[in-house]
């Protein structure tokens, strides 16, 4: 037998003795939602990253790296016996930090949430069992509407990822404009495309002719245009005026959409927030 072989089956067998601590199974990457949140807790103090801000193709190459680490026992300890969901706190999720307030009663609700997510994830099947203690108490115990499924859940996760990315792309838009807007207030707009050449053009056209018809008496100058007066000038302020209106007016827009799409976002998340309260209001009264 050739030695490359051998030592394949050598490392599959040393694979199929190696136990995991706590007995804990080995897993695969069909594993991604039933071991989300230790792989949350993994991705924060081993890679110093957070799931919520990963597009879905990172989270899976991660996810893949966090697989191979699982099964070669590489992991901390406290990750094989099991992560509570509800001891894993937002912070921990993301570095965003949310412009609004949550109520007592939304952290209550997602608390709540997370523990039916929870159980619903680690509970033993006991259908089998001889204690019949136990099969009478889950018998009795005051059933609640479906859970979601877990595509429900990662659903809700991007939803609220596509809110915070929103949020923080239209915080970024805003101060630009408001640094522009300084700006502006000391310089006055410049013209932008064509019809800003065509000014330069014509206002270097005006001063070179001018120069050349001073001639010897270069210094003298009409009276209109040492005191500013005259139908150029006039011109020349008009069409300072006009572009400084449709710039504003473009602004606006552009600030009117921004400010549509955000009441959007927000609405979504909302209706996001509001199903979870309803569901946990159903579970718990």
């Amino acid at each position: 037998m050739p030695r490359s072989d051998r030592s394949d089956e050598d490392d599959q067998e040393s694979v199929r003795i190696f136990r995991l601590p706590y007995d804990a199974p080995r897993i695969s990457e069909a594993d991604y939602f039933r071991k989300t949140d230790e792989f949350r807790v993994w991705l924060k103090t081993e890679k110093k990253r957070y799931f919520d801000e990963l597009s879905g193709d990172k989270a899976r190459s991660y996810f893949r790296k966090f697989v191979k680490a699982w099964n070669k026992g590489k992991l901390t300890k406290s990750l094989y016996a099991g992560v509570d969901p509800s001891s894993v706190s937002a912070e921990s999720q993301t570095s965003y930090k949310w412009s609004f307030k949550k109520s007592r009663a939304d952290d209550d609700a997602l608390r709540a949430v997370r523990e039916e997510v929870g159980a619903a994830t680690y509970r033993k099947d006991n259908n089998s069992s001889a204690n019949p203690n136990a099969s009478t108490s889950r018998s009795s115990r005051v059933q609640g509407p479906t859970l979601p499924s877990a595509s429900d859940l990662a659903y809700a996760r991007e939803l609220t990822r596509d809110v915070e990315q929103e949020e923080r792309s239209l915080k970024r838009k805003r101060d630009k404009a408001e640094a522009r807007d300084r700006i502006e207030d000391m310089v006055g707009p410049k013209e932008v495309g064509r019809e800003g050449m065509l000014e330069k053009k014509r206002a270097k056209r005006e001063s070179d002719r001018s120069f050349r018809e001073r001639g010897d008496e270069g210094l003298e100058a009409p009276e209109s245009t040492l005191l500013g007066g005259g139908d150029s000038f006039k011109d020349q302020i008009a069409k300072r005026d006009a572009a400084k209106n449709r710039y504003e007016a473009a602004r606006e827009e552009k600030a009117a959409t921004a400010r549509e799409r955000f009441n959007a976002m927000r609405e979504r998340n909302d209706k996001t927030m509001a199903m979870f309260q309803a569901m946990a209001k159903e579970r718990y009264g």
